[in-house]
């Protein structure tokens, strides 16, 4: 599940291009000591208002542009400024601990509705599904020693001798092996249980971990799998849900729209209208007894895929449905009726000694089986509460950080991305401006922090990539999956807090 982070994932200042815009008089993404926020959060401070007097002149539309010099960056916002429902905003500690057991037993109820579940126990692989690789592994091996292409000898004999070995670790399995499956079914119910797994870590070394989790399946083709990973784990807590339906789907392929689109564009064979489908995806939370909202709306094309996955290209067609086969819903916590700030990304830090600390993401998809696929990343626990009404930075505040800060920032991008091979050159748009909670992790915590209030500027960036050489690939502009945080200013300090660092 990680995302191998890109070099454009630059937000320090201080690497930032010097003379294309003006610069910061201080370094304005820096390490947040959540201790001095806490503190902050409870003084009192003439430039920071509470929610309810940001609402006695409430900001409403907010348009901006800015081109640089190079005509390398083209930024622009046309976006509705949003505040939460509420007449106060809080600041609380959070944690990733897991999910409880009762959220855990108020999901499967739903999905489930009563009907048996089992886990699968014992051997499930036979001499005859070994003897099948073994006839591939042999083919592979004989059509490696007819080769008449240019291969070096030397790269030859060692695909050779790794395709040989290969095939001998699979004789010497078929002989361990019984004839029949040694599986069976074991009744299981919601509760979840000891899983002991091994992980690697940072240096690679292997070593058992112990994690409360679930794994259970129907006779309907339904599984349904929760791995609360402990908080000093490389992984993190995650809960997925997959029906079998007429197509599979990948997640990260969707196309975004509105209600009124996803009904026009959707395939007439998909039964359910979106209000329908939103329904069945609206209960998910609801079941947890977890207050959430629908950031986003998606349509997906499903695809068949058929033979057998055996490695090799050949041996596996897939055959794309042609239209849009399901919705894809996104939604966000909210917290004391404030949202929490959603991104679709999933870079992360450099630091190899970190521990990964995605944020939570909830995607629900529904095709013509209702709903197929759930997947729930990085539950958050809402622990202590710092304060109830925190004061604010009134927008205006929150805007200048963003004009003086946003295109530093992407021009940094820029610069890291170009080189004497290719130029660069990015085009950002704002479309939605939220005050929101943010999760802000503490220094050196194991998955520990704060929601902040912050002012999130939502939107899109695409970057384009000229390639000097024409035989080289990679001139199509590559645009970031939304909802995409643009810049987020913490709106209790007024620093930008880094959403691939978490801080």
């Amino acid at each position: 599940m990680k995302r191998s982070r890109k070099t454009a994932c630059l937000c320090a200042v201080t690497l930032l291009l010097t003379g294309c815009a003006k610069s910061p008089e201080n370094d304005i993404v820096t390490r947040k000591n959540t201790e001095a926020l806490v503190s902050k959060a409870t003084e009192t401070d003439e430039t920071r208002k509470t929610l309810a007097e940001n609402k006695e002149q409430p900001p409403e539309h907010y348009t901006w542009s800015y081109d640089n010099s190079a005509g390398t960056l083209h930024l622009t916002v046309e976006a509705d400024v949003e505040l939460p429902e509420a007449e106060t905003i809080p600041m609380y500690r959070l944690s990733c601990t897991g999910f409880t057991q009762e959220q855990v037993t108020g999901l499967y109820d739903y999905l489930f509705q009563g009907r048996e579940t089992w886990k699968r126990e014992g051997e499930s692989r036979t001499k005859a599904d070994c003897e099948k690789e073994i006839v591939e592994a042999r083919r592979h091996l004989e059509e490696i020693r007819q080769e008449t292409d240019d291969r070096p000898e030397e790269e030859r004999e060692q695909v050779l001798e790794y395709n040989q070995q290969f095939l001998d670790e699979l004789l010497a399995e078929y002989e361990t092996l019984p004839e029949e499956s040694q599986e069976r079914k074991v009744p299981v119910d919601s509760t979840l249980v000891e899983v002991t797994s091994s992980v690697a870590d940072a240096d690679g070394q292997s070593r058992d971990e112990v994690s409360m989790g679930l794994m259970c399946e129907s006779d309907a083709g339904d599984l349904f799998s929760v791995n609360n990973s402990p908080v000093n784990s490389p992984g993190w807590p995650g809960l997925y849900y997959e029906k079998e339906g007429k197509y599979r789907y990948d997640q990260d392929i969707m196309d975004a729209v509105t209600p009124q689109e996803a009904d026009e564009k959707k395939s007439p064979d998909l039964p359910y209208t979106y209000e329908e489908a939103k329904a069945l995806a609206d209960e998910v939370p609801k079941a947890m007894g977890i207050d959430a909202e629908l950031v986003q709306t998606g349509l997906i094309e499903g695809y068949i895929q058929t033979g057998a996955d055996t490695g090799s290209k050949e041996d596996v067609t897939t055959e794309s449905a042609g239209a849009y086969t399901a919705f894809q819903f996104q939604y966000a916590r909210v917290v004391d009726g404030t949202p929490v700030a959603t991104t679709s990304s999933n870079y992360v830090s450099d630091d190899e000694t970190a521990l990964i600390w995605p944020y939570e993401t909830i995607t629900i998809l529904v095709s013509e089986v209702g709903i197929q696929q759930i997947q729930w990343d990085s539950p958050v626990a809402v622990n202590e509460s710092v304060a109830n009404d925190v004061p604010i930075l009134p927008f205006e505040e929150a805007k200048a950080v963003f004009e003086e800060l946003a295109p530093l920032a992407h021009e940094g991008k820029i610069e890291q991305h170009s080189d004497q091979d290719v130029s660069v050159s990015m085009d950002v748009h704002v479309n939605q401006v939220r005050l929101s909670l943010m999760r802000v992790k503490n220094d050196g915590s194991k998955r520990e922090g704060l929601y902040v209030p912050a002012w999130i500027f939502y939107g899109t960036e695409t970057t384009n990539y000229n390639y000097k050489d024409p035989g080289l690939d990679g001139n199509e502009p590559s645009t970031e999956s939304t909802p995409w945080i643009v810049l987020a200013v913490n709106a209790v300090d007024g620093t930008v807090i880094d959403q691939i660092e978490g801080y």
